[in-house]
């Protein structure tokens, strides 16, 4: 762990310039907006700014996602916490007049901003910069940390708070997370919030979140995933085919990557008619972030880091046998954009009868 000092300078001005946006909005009724399906990142760091916003400035916030929330722990963690969450098919718009994204940013296709062109009042988060968080009045995007909580925890910190043991749970869970526990695009930064904040949690509520009871459902999706892994040279590929939870492919995905030898996994499912993906990567030469923005092109919306990226595309109207041959070109398109031969792949797992 990093003994350096931890520098707040940049988030104290950040802080104190939301704090000159907000002071001109003292009856303000916003909508604190994370991205579609959250994870632990996005719903630590809405329940941590919320937090903030209403200990610092008195400003009493609605958290809002779009989506589901699917997978097990991510349940476990909004449960035990007691995080207040809505989906959006509950919340009227109509009560509100401006909108917080956090974890996510306008234009990405991963959040259910109003309209494409609709822009929220506050931008936080920590992917790649999108030209259209610039026109936001508050944004503050940093690419090089490892996740959205490591800001949040600087702006509290920087209020001069005293972070209560829900947020501090909720804060080092969704660092862990983003950043598989330090090993996976962490920055100085992150090092800090990490040492910072677990001598504030209860490891036994961390550990129930960590560890829920989890479905039927989901050892049979993960079997299938396993049984259908195909290796071809160090690219580790799985097509699910139809899933019940979109959640299992990004976990998955980073089990995947732990196969000896291989530098990219990709796993893909259809849920709702949509194809989700999932990309992880060891490359130091490309993205997995650009690669997969490139596979989808305009027919989907993707996004990420260096070494992992999700993204989405419709197969609305199309039968059996089209969607399985997009699938197929997914596959061929993916490993061609990463230079790598799409021909006799051998199975990670045989086959047993």
């Amino acid at each position: 762990m990093t003994t350096s000092k931890w520098d707040l300078s940049y988030s104290q001005a950040k802080l104190e310039e939301l704090g000159l946006l907000l002071s001109g909005r003292p009856h303000m009724r916003p909508l604190l907006l994370s991205h579609n399906n959250p994870d632990p990142d996005t719903i630590s760091s809405s329940f941590a700014l919320s937090f903030l916003l209403s200990r610092k400035f008195g400003i009493r916030t609605t958290l809002g996602y779009g989506g589901v929330v699917t997978r097990a722990e991510n349940k476990a963690m909004i449960q035990r916490l007691n995080i207040k969450m809505m989906g959006l098919k509950k919340i009227s718009y109509a009560k509100y007049d401006s909108t917080l994204l956090i974890d996510a940013q306008p234009g990405s296709g991963n959040n259910l901003l109003i309209s494409k062109d609709a822009c929220p009042l506050v931008v936080i988060d920590h992917h790649p910069l999108r030209k259209l968080s610039l026109k936001a009045p508050f944004h503050d995007v940093r690419p090089e940390y490892g996740a959205t909580a490591t800001i949040i925890t600087e702006y509290i910190l920087a209020a001069g708070l005293k972070i209560p043991k829900p947020v501090a749970n909720a804060l080092l869970y969704g660092l862990k997370t983003d950043t598989n526990s330090l090993i996976r695009g962490a920055c100085r930064a992150d090092y800090h919030a990490y040492n910072y904040l677990t001598p504030l949690t209860n490891p036994k509520v961390i550990g129930c979140i960590e560890k829920p009871d989890l479905t039927v459902t989901y050892f049979e999706e993960y079997h299938r995933g396993l049984a259908n892994i195909l290796i071809y040279k160090d690219v580790a590929i799985s097509d699910l085919g139809r899933i019940m939870t979109e959640s299992i492919i990004p976990e998955l995905s980073d089990v995947m990557l732990r196969v000896e030898e291989v530098k990219w996994s990709l796993c893909m499912g259809e849920i709702n008619d949509q194809i989700v993906i999932s990309l992880r990567s060891k490359s130091k030469t490309l993205k997995a972030g650009n690669v997969l923005i490139k596979l989808l092109g305009k027919w989907g919306s993707a996004g990420g880091h260096r070494e992992m990226a999700g993204g989405l595309a419709p197969l609305t109207g199309l039968n059996e046998l089209e969607r399985k041959q997009v699938c197929q070109r997914l596959v061929s398109d993916f490993l061609r954009i990463i230079k790598r031969p799409a021909t006799n792949p051998r199975r990670l797992v045989k086959q047993t009868t």
